[in-house]
């Protein structure tokens, strides 16, 4: 059987890393960004909370496939814009009205249906991947290929792009290889490319200076750049096949530290500035395995081991606020939070399911407040004591930011 890397490690949460915005400034001020461009009849002036409280639902009607493709998530908020990959196009989109902004196209060959990740984005750039081929010429088969593209994120002009054939090492691909940038550093950019019809996963670092490949490795796939280090799983992606958790040099892919961990990979969540999140099933067990890793050691400073029924699961998400709380939701029957600076045995608070309180179920982080499901209707938590917040937001968003959320393809705006 199967398990594919590019299953294991989720993008999910991509949106829940970052060194943040900002100080937070402790009360919901309404103020106008200096950063969104003139109000007109098309484009409605923007006004910020931060953080947001409550929320009003957008008329908004965005083209189809620009959050999802069946299960695939596809697009990323930042500052109130979409950002969304379709087949071999970068997208962007007024958060507020679904008025597309600019698009660029990538050159390369692709086929109808996306088989990338969300873009990323890092300082003023927008990075966004394409998995395609090199069409067959002469004697010469076709053979996978990708591209990587590097936009403006206002004006939507392409800084540059960089093009790499896939070596399959001799394996015989259907072109159905999932690409996926995984991070961005202020020297690199990191993509991922996994086949499962082949078990080939690669990783790509390359260079922002040159937009040259500085070094790639096979047999690995990344799932965060971070602190001078790329952290991923390591090994072929087949079940029973032996696998490491591995932090490399983000300089030369030199291996700086090694976690074997048996015949199955893990799940790696990005939450924070040195800290990387893992979920794994623990091959020799069954048993299910939580830990909240230093990037830069590969130490443990949090872990959870939970035993469950073999036809059941239990995965923690942890979402960081972009200030200085993580808050993890311990497969909704769990909730517990640690400061970023002091991850440790200890945790910043809990909330337990009891018939005084009920877990919530956590969506999102934002600038000291956590969103998600409570007993029956969206709830807000305050990140530092994990009290309900005196305003319900209305709605339990999976991407939010002071201008917007976003919740199951549909926008909404803060109204406090």
């Amino acid at each position: 059987m199967k398990s594919g890397l590019g299953v294991v490690l989720a993008a999910a949460v991509l949106t829940a890393c970052g060194g943040g915005e900002g100080s937070q400034t402790g009360q919901s001020t309404p103020n106008t960004s200096s950063e969104a461009p003139p109000a007109t009849a098309q484009q409605p002036e923007r006004t910020a909370f931060d953080p947001p409280k409550v929320f009003e639902k957008t008329s908004a009607k965005f083209p189809s496939q620009t959050f999802f493709h069946r299960d695939r998530k596809l697009a990323t908020l930042h500052d109130g814009y979409i950002y969304s990959v379709k087949a071999n196009e970068l997208n962007a989109f007024d958060g507020l009205t679904a008025r597309p902004l600019w698009s660029v196209p990538g050159q390369i060959s692709t086929g109808t249906e996306p088989l990338g990740k969300p873009p990323h984005v890092h300082q003023d750039k927008v990075y966004a991947a394409f998995s395609g081929s090199e069409p067959a010429k002469g004697t010469t088969p076709a053979h996978p290929k990708i591209e990587v593209v590097a936009v403006d994120v206002k004006s939507g002009e392409k800084d540059w792009s960089a093009t790499i054939d896939i070596d399959l090492k001799g394996a015989t691909s259907t072109m159905g290889g999932e690409v996926a940038v995984v991070g961005a550093s202020d020297s690199s950019v990191v993509v991922t490319y996994f086949d499962d019809s082949t078990n080939v996963g690669l990783t790509y670092v390359i260079d922002r200076n040159t937009h040259q490949v500085r070094w790639s490795k096979d047999q690995f796939l990344a799932g965060e750049v971070d602190s001078g280090m790329v952290v991923g799983n390591g090994g072929k992606p087949f079940i029973g096949e032996p696998r490491t958790l591995t932090g490399l040099a983000e300089t030369d892919g030199a291996e700086k530290w090694s976690t074997p961990l048996g015949g199955y990979g893990t799940t790696l969540m990005p939450i924070s500035p040195k800290l990387v999140a893992s979920n794994r099933k623990v091959y020799s067990s069954g048993d299910y395995q939580f830990d909240i890793l230093d990037v830069t050691t590969g130490k443990a400073l949090y872990s959870l081991a939970t035993d469950v029924p073999s036809m059941l699961s239990y995965n923690v998400a942890c979402f960081y606020d972009q200030v200085s709380i993580i808050v993890c939701d311990g497969n909704s029957e769990r909730t517990f939070a640690f400061e970023a600076t002091n991850v440790g045995p200890n945790t910043l608070w809990e909330i337990k399911d009891g018939p005084d309180r009920v877990a919530p179920t956590i969506t999102a982080a934002y600038h000291g407040l956590v969103y998600g499901k409570g007993a029956n209707d969206p709830v807000a938590l305050d990140a530092k004591t994990g009290k309900d917040a005196p305003d319900a937001p209305g709605v339990s968003p999976d991407m939010v930011d002071k201008y917007l959320a976003v919740d199951k393809g549909a926008t909404y705006k803060p109204v406090k």
